[in-house]
């Protein structure tokens, strides 16, 4: 489906020990190493919800062969139920009164009792039953669901969103008890492929796509008849349409429909660089800031704000965003109190409360830091009192582990570059070893938080920078926008600015400065290569684009229009021709390749296919050179399996280990 397609877009671009070169660490005592495998064990319990009356607690618990839900009381804090439900993971597990729940699996939604007692399909992927006669109607009846919201007021009836066969979206309502459907919205007149609706399910916006154009329309009456939406700001009328060339420089993006009449939250740039959270009335035309930041987005395109809601008494209590870290401001004076006596029991960490019950006494927290995948915790604001409900990082040991910095540094025309160091976890008299890793896109963002690759690699004795090269999302447009057209050029730089300013300070030894990424990252980390010889002792590539002409073909096979689009325009094909494209790819400059590099890539890899990594390897063996390309099973472009990602940052290592440049 187109909508589906359009997804896959931004996708693309214990103990701890050292191992370190002998020299100076005599006389060190080693403690045990972590094993590689720990830091990349997956979560087997997630998706916690709170009961709306608080006293109960549902999650998903994944087992070899079945995902189950498990439900706890939380007064006496034990489990008192647990039933199988799937052999795939469950997705939205939803509390629609405080004895149901439903959630989805493959767009069919389910529901069940909290004891597990009467498990039903509440909406099958089929439309109407009745209606299926041959194999034309039986498509035409296929529906993809999800939850979309409850309706004020009402504990039967719950909003949900279909998507048929084309990708059209359709608005319905659905009693939780009877599965009578109420077709709020149907999209076969208009074609949507996306809805913003109010809380009733009322339609406002009605997003079209063909091809790499984006349209919004506003509904004017009950036939359905449209005309395209602009929001009017200071006097100004602001379009919401966008293609793959305006994407990343609009000037307003929808980010929900909200409580309050004739409402929306938008995050717009309409009278500076950076984008500000707008509560947006659209019939008065007036607006009133409600977030913004002097250094980072508060939203973007690239990245919608988490809006929190009040949902018994129907208002915005607070949102989310990136800064430094994950930041949350609270603008309701019960929720600021909560953050602050969380904070002070968990200091240091990022602590985030995402759910709560109708009340607003019982929350559920993520207390999280670069050195711990996390805890869920429940706080019983009554009593001020949290409970662990689970920690990620059993397998770790946080204290033996290092955290990691906000690192800010100037490129050489003087712009001031935010990024994150993990200093290495063993710290001597010598300058460290480093790992650069630039963040994939590129037009996105690395984050403070646990990285498996990254603490792996600082408990291994390294350093580890992850740059926010111009280009990245999340400081403003003018930062994004100076990386159009420079993916092999100013993004670069940027990332070799870095290093140097770490040599600079006497930090990192230049005899071992290595590169590494995935997807981007692993594309900035072959041209560095070729680019910075004298700078960097080694490489390592996961999942990148190595023929960029072949990848634009790809994407044009594939009908993906706005990827098309959007990366010849990012990449400066029109301007610069296909020859300029060539000498940007890692295929026609594997020749200018010094420095010992390594390449992987994932055989079910649908963002860039493996062929580009096959052919690549028909390459360096047909030139006799010394280049291995490892083509790893069973992973797509982001690797899931503890196996691929152990032996990745084993052989990594050992890579960097046996090169080290000759002193000067």
């Amino acid at each position: 489906m187109t909508r589906l397609k359009y997804c896959f877009l931004f996708m693309i671009f214990c103990h701890a020990s050292i191992v370190l070169s002998a020299d100076g660490l005599e006389g060190i005592t080693e403690p045990k190493q972590i094993p590689a495998e720990n830091f990349f064990k997956e979560n087997t319990e997630y998706s916690y919800r709170i009961s709306p009356d608080g006293k109960q607690l549902a999650f998903i618990r994944k087992y070899t062969q079945t995902y189950n839900i498990v439900i706890t009381d939380l007064d006496k804090f034990v489990e008192v139920h647990e039933f199988a439900v799937s052999k795939i993971s469950p997705e939205q597990l939803t509390w629609i009164s405080n004895n149901r729940l439903v959630f989805g699996i493959g767009g069919v939604i389910y529901s069940v009792n909290r004891d597990g007692a009467d498990l039903r399909v509440l909406i099958s992927n089929i439309y109407d039953v009745d209606k299926v006669k041959g194999y034309t109607s039986f498509v035409n009846n296929l529906r993809y669901w999800s939850l979309l919201k409850r309706p004020r007021g009402n504990e039967e009836d719950v909003l949900f969103l279909s998507y048929n066969i084309d990708g059209h979206a359709n608005v319905h309502k659905i009693n939780i008890y009877t599965g009578e459907k109420t077709d709020l919205y149907d999209a076969k007149k208009l074609k949507a492929d996306d809805l913003y609706t109010d809380r009733d399910g009322k339609v406002i916006l009605v997003e079209k796509i063909k091809k790499e154009q984006h349209s919004f329309y506003r509904l004017v009456n009950d036939q359905n008849d449209m005309e395209l939406a602009s929001l009017d700001i200071a006097n100004q009328s602001y379009q919401l349409n966008y293609d793959a060339k305006s994407y990343l420089n609009r000037s307003v993006v929808v980010n929900e429909i909200g409580y309050d009449k004739d409402t929306m939250y938008i995050s717009e740039k309409t009278s500076g660089d950076r984008y500000q959270l707008v509560k947006y009335n659209y019939v008065t035309n007036t607006k009133e800031v409600i977030g913004s930041d002097p250094v980072y987005d508060v939203g973007s395109p690239d990245e919608k704000v988490s809006l929190h809601y009040d949902y018994k008494n129907k208002k915005l209590v607070g949102f989310s965003y990136n800064a430094d870290k994950r930041k949350t401001v609270w603008l309701d004076d019960r929720f600021k109190k909560y953050q602050q006596a969380i904070d002070n029991r968990y200091p240091g960490h990022v602590n985030q409360i995402y759910d709560w019950n109708e009340t607003a006494d019982k929350l559920l927290v993520t207390s999280s830091d670069a050195k711990t995948k996390g805890k869920v915790i429940v706080f019983d604001a009554i009593k001020n009192k949290s409970i662990v409900q689970t920690d990620y990082s059993t397998m770790l040991i946080p204290s033996q582990m290092k955290d990691t910095e906000v690192y800010k540094y100037k490129t050489q025309d003087g712009t001031t570059i935010t990024s994150y160091l993990t200093p290495p976890v063993i710290t001597t008299n010598q300058k460290w070893p480093l790992i650069v890793m630039p963040h994939g896109g590129p037009f996105s963002r690395s984050y403070y938080g646990y990285d498996g690759h990254m603490q792996y690699f600082s408990t291994r004795g390294y350093a580890v920078l992850e740059p926010n090269f111009r280009g990245s999302t999340g400081y403003g447009v003018q930062h994004l926008l100076a990386g159009k057209q420079q993916i092999a050029d100013l993004m670069l730089a940027d990332i070799a600015d870095g290093v140097r300013t770490l040599i600079k300070e006497n930090k990192v030894d230049p005899s071992q400065v290595y590169i590494l990424g995935f997807s981007y990252g692993g594309y900035a980390a072959i041209m560095s290569a070729i680019k910075y010889p004298e700078l960097y002792s080694a490489a390592v590539s996961a999942a990148a684009p190595l023929d960029l002409n072949e990848q634009l073909k790809h994407y044009k096979k594939e009908e993906l229009w706005f990827a098309y689009e959007f990366w010849q325009d990012l990449i400066g094909v029109k301007q610069q021709g296909k020859k300029f494209v060539e000498s940007i790819s890692p295929y026609q400059r594997v020749d200018d390749i010094k420095i010992p590099l390594l390449i992987f890539h994932g055989d079910r890899d649908n963002i860039i296919p493996k062929k580009q990594a096959e052919d690549f390897k028909k390459l360096v063996e047909k030139k006799k050179l010394n280049i291995p390309v490892r083509i790893i099973q069973s992973e797509g472009h982001g690797w899931d399996l503890v196996s691929s990602n152990t032996y990745f940052v084993e052989k990594s290592v050992e890579l960097f280990q046996a090169n080290k440049k000759a002193s000067p």
